[in-house]
Order: structure tokens, then sequence, then C-alpha cells
């Protein structure tokens, strides 16, 4: 596991390394919750405002919509990611408390 996503993902520090690829891939595939999907829309909203905006003041691209797909990209990561992100560290923490459950169960 690269130290890049130990920093982002400080739960993984929890899990043996061998594990860490599966559980983190396990993760990234959960259903986001109901603050995650509102602050999604609500970054697309801001973004599609915002990049016409500042694509409308950018002259000399060729054509407004490789402006907008050039201004949007880095305003997509900017604002969306937080919430992807928060969706890993939650799956993440669930699936670690899942875990200390089963060795709870399991031990005699």
């Amino acid at each position: 596991m690269t130290s890049p996503s130990l920093l982002l993902y400080p739960e993984l520090h929890r899990i043996a390394p061998e594990r860490r690829p599966e559980l983190l891939e396990r993760a990234r595939h959960q259903p986001f919750d109901w603050i995650e999907l509102a602050g999604l829309g609500a970054a697309v909203v801001l973004v599609a405002w915002a990049s016409r905006g500042i694509a409308a003041s950018m002259p000399g691209l060729v054509g407004s919509g490789l402006a907008s797909v050039i201004v949007a990209f880095p305003l997509v990561l900017a604002v969306a990611g937080p919430f992807y992100w928060r969706r890993t560290r939650r799956a993440l923490r669930d699936e670690i408390e899942r875990q200390a459950r089963d060795e709870r169960r399991a031990a005699p």
C-alpha cells in the first residue's frame, strides 16, 4: 500500500497490509449516504454555474464547450472529491468495526 493511501485513509493503519487493497476496493463500492448524495448534487450545480461564468471570461479557447471542460474538471475534483473521500473513509470504519465484532464472536 502506498503512503498516499495511508495518508488519505488513516483507518488503513489498523488493517493488515495484505488485506488493505481488498478492503479499500470494497469501501470504494459502498453506497453513498444522504449527506454525500446531497453534497455531490450541490457540487454539480455549483461547478456548472461557476464553470459557465469562468469559461465565458476566457477568450481565446477553441469553443465554449472545451473551455467549460477545462474549467470544470479541477472544480469537480475540488468540490465533489471530499464527498467520495468521506464515503470511502466511512465504509472503511464500518468494515473495521464489523471485523472486530466477528473476531469477538469467534473468540472462545
